[in-house]
């Protein structure tokens, strides 16, 4: 009997593995930061907001009263004045709530419908209102928002916390709302200035690059942090398999087989180029400016790459993880520095190695991001004649004195083998036939 109901429980069993189906996706587009991130290395602080709450996850925390109290100001003011337009908008959002809700984990339902409603108009109106006063060159930004400057730079960096986003659908409906302006124009400068910002490695006296709106942020758009990730990794590096393991280390090793750093000319963390001549090559890299706001940043989005249903997407992490590799010690920064790779505002260079290197501890990057390239910066660092030559050009070519006796004894040298090649092999001339016949017709000595 007990034999009869163990099969039939195993029966069962297997024929639940041939009906099981996948369990449904995570559909929250707003998450937590995964708790495996938060404590790691005490790294709590990175994802809470300093200055200003955005969204239900961090509503009502008495720290962030301060700012919070500036928040009713805003809507009047980025409407011009026009109070119906604000209560049109607060229906509008009210009828949206539903949705809204649904970008957000489960435990924002101690906030009513019509608290939701009102958060999301007060947020939506925030960010409006702080990025035109960013971006208005004729007026005090300080003065206009009414706050310190130091929350003007913490809220720039709370703006871009996982934790702290709003759909960015309530961005689009309070736009819908205000006067004509280029609010893509601005917004996509905001987010572009954050992290790659070429126009921070220029050479100084050189005006940084418009941004232009070529194509708007798309409907599909979640949030800012979305955004961010999405504008810093167009134009991926994707390569083929890649080789079982890499050799090469740090960035002074590549200096020293001839492989030298440029600064790139795209704004994409994704995208990386590696082009040889001869027994030298260059690696281009995205330039970045590395600031106390960076490891908030970062971390925030590995955070959102981490819980993207995408597993392809991951070229900040996999960004990260090749700086890391890059930069052991603070002679790696340096070197990175001196190329225009690299802009340090955030103290000594031994600091920076050490944030990339506590950064990218226990990462795990996209295994065929920039495989292309790290194939060939492996085959050039295996080359011995590259190693060679790199070396004889530090050693000999670093002053014009080494070089003029380098280049004397290779001449020397050269001389001195056409000389004995002559005395050996040397060629056969009319007068010294003429003397062989006068020795031995003549009996001369």
């Amino acid at each position: 009997m007990t034999g009869t109901v163990v099969k039939d429980s195993n029966e069962d069993w297997l024929r639940s593995l041939l009906n099981a189906e996948s369990p449904p996706s995570g559909t929250t587009r707003i998450p937590r930061v995964p708790k495996i991130l938060k404590e790691h290395m005490d790294r709590d602080k990175y994802y809470v907001p300093n200055v200003v709450s955005l969204g239900p996850y961090h509503h009502g925390k008495p720290n962030l009263e301060s700012v919070e109290s500036f928040k009713p100001l805003y809507p009047n003011k980025l409407v011009k004045g026009r109070h119906e337009s604000i209560r049109s908008l607060f229906h509008s959002l009210a009828k949206m709530v539903p949705m809204l809700r649904g970008y957000y984990e489960d435990d924002v339902d101690h906030l009513s419908d019509d608290a939701f409603a009102r958060m999301m108009l007060l947020d939506g109106c925030f960010i409006l209102y702080f990025i035109e006063q960013i971006f208005k060159e004729d007026t005090d930004k300080t003065d206009n928002l009414g706050l310190k400057s130091h929350q003007i730079m913490f809220i720039q960096q709370d703006m871009l916390l996982l934790e702290n986003q709003i759909p960015y659908q309530v961005l689009t409906e309070v736009m819908k709302f205000l006067p004509h302006e280029v609010w893509d124009l601005n917004i996509k400068r905001f987010i572009d200035d954050i992290i790659i910002a070429p126009g921070k490695c220029r050479k100084s006296g050189e005006k940084a690059p418009k941004t232009k709106v070529k194509v708007p942020i798309p409907d599909t758009t979640s949030h800012f942090l979305e955004l961010l990730q999405t504008r810093i990794t167009k134009e991926k590096s994707r390569g083929p398999l890649p080789k079982d393991r890499y050799t090469f280390r740090n960035a002074k090793e590549l200096i020293e087989v001839g492989i030298h750093f440029k600064p790139s000319q795209t704004r994409s963390l994704g995208h990386i180029n590696f082009s040889s001549c001869g027994f030298f090559a260059n690696l281009e890299l995205p330039p970045i400016t590395v600031d106390d706001s960076t490891k908030h940043m970062l971390l925030n989005l590995v955070a959102y790459e981490m819980c993207s249903n995408d597993t392809n997407e991951s070229w900040v992490t996999s960004y990260i993880c090749l700086l890391d590799s890059l930069m052991d010690h603070a002679e790696d920064v340096k070197v990175l520095r001196k190329a225009g790779v690299l802009e340090n505002q955030l103290g000594s260079d031994e600091e920076v190695a050490q944030l990339f290197n506590e950064i990218g501890r226990d990462l795990v990057p996209n295994s065929f991001a920039y495989s292309d390239v790290a194939t060939k910066i492996q085959n050039h660092y295996d080359s011995k004649t590259n190693t060679w030559i790199s070396q004889l050009k530090r050693e000999y070519i670093k002053s014009p004195w080494a070089f003029v006796a380098l280049f004397a004894g290779l001449v020397g040298l050269f001389l001195s083998g056409v000389q004995t090649y002559f005395s050996v092999f040397g060629i056969q001339s009319h007068c010294d036939s003429f003397c062989l016949y006068l020795k031995k017709h003549h009996h001369l000595p």
